[in-house]
């Protein structure tokens, strides 16, 4: 395993600690987390920025070490997005507790999470709320070795996925590959961080890994994959990386915090059209963290050409009827549990997992 794989699915167990409940799902990166500050953190305060005006500050929990998920932050603070919004941005380090834990605790005021992780968190208690979106589609894919004898996803009926105890993998893949005219009927086998190598020697026929990350990686390292994104095989286009608030902050601070996403907004959409620039502004922000450059530069090129912006060309935008579609997928799966650990009796409802108050302005009138 080389240095920069990123355990994504590890990542999304890490996610979601409430309580007993240790869910969901992540995106990639790598090395080791730099932060603009530490600790616990709130927007209050009255700094002076250099305009003259009141500087907030904003604590923000990073999912995993900085990567290519993270670059509209790293934009907005070197361009000077923040500075002009009145913004004084905290990144928190990666914590074992999770940072859709660490948000809803009120412990940070934003974060990374995914689509698939907040009617969890939220049917289990965690205070929180998504305001934007970082990807627009489905990044995952599920993979076999080239030379396997699995060439589609029906051939894995009955096979072994090397993944990460979640709740959602096993009927996720099995979902796939009924989809495609199998069975289902995997057996899932917890490896953590070894599901990736494992496919690649064999000792498992199958893993989800993100594309925009672990394929890339792959490719450079010459393991030759056969890759089914999951979306095309009957489970929901889920955003996946999404950016998420306290729902407590955002109601005591709506200036500041509408200030803060417009600006990481306006950091995102420079990826969008200067991808190798704003991959470089990641590197330099996090010495030390990135061996290989050129993945860097590469997923960037992917997010930027592929995975950031909706149809119409914009930022950040999310649908009521994604929501529906994601969160009825966990309700009938059951994969959604409240407090005491047992499937809900109905789905949450959706204005408790996201809000378009806060975000970008030309996402207004989405639907």
């Amino acid at each position: 395993m080389t240095q920069l794989r990123p355990p994504h699915l590890r990542r999304i167990a890490a996610a979601l600690a409430v309580g007993a409940l240790t869910l969901v799902l992540a995106a990639c990166g790598g090395g080791s987390s730099t932060s603009s500050g530490g600790g616990e953190t709130s927007s209050g305060g009255g700094e002076t920025s250099s305009g003259g005006g009141e500087t907030h500050e904003v604590s923000f929990q990073l999912d995993w070490t900085p990567n290519t998920n993270h670059t509209g932050l790293y934009v907005a603070e070197k361009e000077g997005y923040y500075e002009e919004a009145g913004i004084k941005l905290k990144i928190l380090p990666y914590s074992e507790a999770g940072a859709d834990t660490i948000i809803g605790a009120g412990k940070a005021n934003c974060g990374i999470t995914f689509q698939e992780n907040v009617p969890l968190a939220v049917a289990a208690g965690t205070n929180e709320i998504a305001v934007m979106t970082v990807v627009q589609h489905q990044v995952n894919a599920l993979i076999t070795k080239k030379d396997s004898k699995f060439k589609s996803p029906k051939d894995l009926t009955g096979g072994t996925y090397g993944g990460f105890g979640l709740p959602y993998e096993v009927p996720m893949v099995d979902q796939m590959i009924e989809y495609d005219g199998g069975k289902g009927e995997v057996k899932g086998v917890t490896l953590n961080t070894g599901a990736y190598e494992a496919v690649y020697n064999g000792a498992v026929d199958t893993s989800l890994a993100f594309r925009t990350w672990e394929l890339i990686e792959a490719a450079e390292r010459g393991i030759e994959l056969n890759e089914f994104p999951v979306d095309e095989y009957g489970v929901p286009d889920f955003y996946n990386v999404m950016i998420a608030c306290n729902d407590d902050w955002l109601k005591s601070d709506p200036e500041v915090a509408k200030a803060f996403i417009e600006a990481t907004a306006k950091g995102y959409e420079f990826a969008v059209e200067n991808p190798k620039e704003a991959g470089q502004i990641l590197i330099d922000a996090n010495p030390g963290v990135f061996p290989d450059e050129n993945l860097v530069f590469a997923s960037a090129e992917m997010l930027a050409n592929e995975f950031y912006d909706d149809e119409e060309g914009n930022f950040g935008c999310q649908t009521q009827t994604r929501w529906e579609e994601g969160t009825d997928w966990l309700f009938e799966k059951g994969i959604i549990t409240g407090s005491d650990g047992k499937p809900v009796s109905s789905a949450p409802e959706l204005d408790t997992l996201y809000t378009t108050e806060y975000g970008p302005e030309a996402c207004e009138g989405s639907a």
